[in-house]
């Protein structure tokens, strides 16, 4: 097996992670170092792809980078728009939050040390869940891309011979 095969399968295995890992975020509670499981598994494929180029610079710079085409573009397009959506719409519902806590009591989402707003015992559950909801779809789409990379490499030539 070959590092781009391998990276290819590392790829598939990513975006399947995400996908179950995103849908288990509608079903139940999802710890937030879940997220950890598709990362190691993109950061492989990212070493795979790496390696199928050339680990020399020159070696890198021969491949010319080219934005994804076809199916692997759109998909990875809505992918990212969804993203975006899933954290806008966090942002602003949780009013900024980055942590939640409890304070004198009561629930409560945090900036920092700065308490934002009071919250339900739910809401309090599921801050972990609303992000690995959120970087699950990031990661998704980062396997998409990475995958169209793998798919579709675009050779450079890079000496006069090449050329004829």
């Amino acid at each position: 097996m070959t590092a781009r095969d391998l990276g290819k399968h590392l790829c598939l295995a990513t975006g399947i992670v995400c996908a179950l890992l995103h849908a288990a975020t509608f079903l139940t509670v999802v710890p937030r170092l879940m997220i950890l499981v598709p990362f190691f598994l993109l950061m492989g494929a990212v070493l795979c792809l790496r390696l199928a180029q050339g680990w020399k610079l020159s070696d890198y710079l021969r491949n010319r980078h080219t934005a994804p085409t076809g199916k692997a573009a759109i998909a990875g397009s809505v992918l990212l728009l969804y993203a975006i959506l899933l954290f806008v719409h966090f942002y602003r519902s949780s009013g900024g939050a980055t942590s939640v806590g409890i304070v004198e009591g009561q629930y409560v989402y945090m900036s920092k040390d700065t308490v934002v707003r009071s919250i339900s015992e739910a809401e309090y559950k599921m801050f972990p869940t609303q992000i690995a909801r959120i970087m699950s779809a990031w990661m998704g789409m980062a396997a998409v891309f990475c995958l169209s990379s793998i798919i579709n490499p675009v050779k450079v030539p890079h000496t006069n011979d090449d050329l004829n």
